[in-house]
């Protein structure tokens, strides 16, 4: 399941089912901000994606 979540295709489709839904009952914005949204939340969980590929760096505290 989690394989066909992160899927490319079948976010677009989830993304366009959305849109289509929401245009259907006249509570959509227009295009340009549906799109900019999208933009920054998919931005937003690839950031978060490659972020957490880091490994934690430990930070050893000087004692003397």
């Amino acid at each position: 399941m989690k394989q066909r979540l992160t899927n490319p295709l079948f976010i677009a489709a989830v993304v366009g089912l959305a849109y289509q839904i929401l245009e259907k009952y006249g509570v959509a914005p227009d295009f340009g901000t549906w799109q900019i949204g999208v933009d920054i939340v998919s931005y937003a969980l690839i950031g978060t994606g490659v972020y957490s590929t880091f490994k934690a760096e430990q930070k050893s505290e000087d004692t003397k």
